[in-house]
């Protein structure tokens, strides 16, 4: 991906997501970190440096927890599936752990590379280094928010990916809604970034863009043929 995609990706991603340094159940109950991230199974969770917070009634804040102790976080937390309703909040007073800065940064990184790798392994999108980084933004965007594996099977939106149509990409990105009314500032976005992406495709072999600098949140408009 383009550099421009990568550093940006966390700010980009923060306002739909959040950043929650505690484990927190989501919508579905699955139990979650940082900016969105799941860690259901519980393997995923013991695989993290938690350390515990500093809070009154912690005697070692910041101090590494062992694998027993987010052990018992992790199950604590998914026996209480009530919680998943009410938002991350609600799990707070069940914590005693968390994530650093710099491991929020850490899981972000993997993740976002492991869904760049899965979406170049699929037909339509193994252009992917070619294209505009706001498309590439857009799609990442959407792999966050619904994981990398269907991507390839949204027919219209994945053949428009194939030619690099980002218009007609921009017009068949729309995630699922219902039930979900969170990932409607998501959509509007990935709709921009792709109409940018667009935009950049029409303008540079001109000069007008660069394939790789990130437009959003401004919106690159076509160059008008005189």
């Amino acid at each position: 991906m383009h550099t421009s995609v990568n550093q940006s990706f966390r700010g980009f991603n923060e306002p739909f997501e959040g950043v929650v340094k505690y484990m927190y159940l989501d919508i579905l109950g699955l139990v979650t970190v940082g900016v969105g991230n799941l860690i259901d199974p519980i393997s995923a969770a013991l695989s993290l440096p938690f350390q515990y917070q500093n809070k009154p009634g912690i005697k070692t804040p910041e101090a590494p927890a062992s694998r027993a102790v987010i052990e018992a976080e992790w199950k604590l937390l998914k026996s209480h599936q009530e919680l998943a309703k009410l938002g991350h909040r609600a799990c707070k007073k069940f914590t005693n752990l968390e994530l650093s800065e710099t491991a929020i940064d850490n899981l972000i990184q993997q993740r976002l590379l492991q869904n760049e790798a899965f979406l170049k392994r699929q037909k339509p999108f193994r252009n992917f280094d070619n294209w505009p980084a706001d498309a590439q933004m857009a799609i990442l965007s959407m792999a966050w928010a619904m994981g990398p594996g269907n991507l390839h099977k949204w027919t219209l939106f994945a053949g428009a990916c194939e030619r690099m149509d980002f218009d007609t990409a921009a017009e068949n990105c729309r995630i699922r809604e219902a039930g979900n009314p969170g990932v409607i500032p998501r959509n509007k976005a990935n709709k921009h970034l792709f109409n940018n992406g667009a935009s950049v495709v029409a303008g540079e072999a001109d000069g007008f863009y660069q394939l790789s600098t990130l437009y959003y949140p401004i919106w690159a408009m076509k160059p008008q043929v005189v």
